[in-house]
């Protein structure tokens, strides 16, 4: 099991780079990732983003890519971009009669004068030394999501040996509370079977006497919750890391069948029993929310 929360950090330097690169992520239904690195970096985009898939698969995740590049630049003179600003500014000088003298950084400031020639970085070896870093990263992240999973799979856990013991005292409570129902029925049916009714009515009384009982009856909402904890208990074991979407699922069933319950089985008896289920699945959801 896996947290959708994690975080992440690696880290790079040399005489040449400094490279850090930071994944951040929370709970999300689908995986939406922004990714926010440099103008230089923007080749390495949909690398980044296919990495990324192979190891999150849900949440809401962001990632930081700060770039230094510390390679000097070569500079280079355009002589003949120079001759030609020198002639114009010359042209302009005789032109408007002055004898003012034109600052040499002016000229060399002009477009195209002086060239900068920067490392070209889109190469394999720049390209694979990023997604290494990047690498490293996601396994921090991984190892931190993955630490979170080991804490909700032990409340996982807990809750289900709490509600499964809940459970347990209902089914045992049960028939005592059929039996009162019943008995109460037949008070009242002998009650009104002493009064002078129609053909009708009798069968009426005994067709919803019979409706009442069975209504009454939640044997089968306690065997359903039984198979919804097995199956919620296999879940949380699995090594397969998209559970959340199953286990909310599997615990909304359950969530229906305890308010059915405590709709029909209206006893004291149990009443601090089907608040705790229904208090343990709340808590389970809440969580569930962010298992990957």
């Amino acid at each position: 099991m896996k947290s959708m929360t994690g975080y992440g950090k690696a880290r790079y330097s040399d005489d040449d780079f400094e490279i850090d690169i930071e994944v951040k992520s929370v709970n999300g239904r689908f995986l939406d990732s922004r990714i926010k690195l440099s103008r230089e970096l923007s080749f390495l985009e949909i690398n980044l983003k296919t990495l990324l898939k192979r190891r999150i698969k849900r949440g809401k995740v962001d990632i930081y890519i700060n770039f230094q590049n510390k390679i000097i630049p070569e500079l280079y003179l355009d002589e003949e971009n120079l001759k030609a600003y020198w002639k114009i500014y010359d042209q302009a000088k005789k032109v408007l009669k002055t004898k003012s003298e034109i600052p040499l950084e002016q000229i060399l400031s002009e477009y195209n004068v002086i060239s900068i020639k920067t490392e070209n970085l889109e190469n394999e070896k720049f390209k694979n030394l990023v997604l290494k870093i990047f690498e490293e990263a996601l396994s921090e992240h991984q190892k931190m999501a993955l630490q979170e999973g080991k804490s909700m799979l032990l409340f996982f856990n807990s809750a289900i040996k709490k509600m499964s013991a809940s459970l347990s005292k209902i089914e045992k409570e049960f028939p005592k509370y059929k039996k009162e129902i019943s008995e109460k029925l037949n008070n009242t049916l002998s009650t009104l079977l002493k009064q002078k009714l129609e053909d009708d009515d009798y069968k009426r009384i005994l067709l919803e006497s019979a409706i009442y009982i069975e209504k009454a009856d939640v044997t089968e909402e306690i065997v359903r919750i039984k198979h919804h904890l097995d199956k919620f208990e296999e879940k949380i074991n699995q090594n397969n890391t998209e559970i959340g979407k199953s286990i909310n699922f599997i615990l909304q069933e359950m969530q229906r069948e305890i308010n059915t319950i405590g709709s029909k089985f209206n006893s004291t008896s149990v009443f601090d029993e089907i608040i705790s289920i229904k208090e343990e699945i709340e808590k389970c959801r809440e969580i569930v929310q962010n298992v990957e």
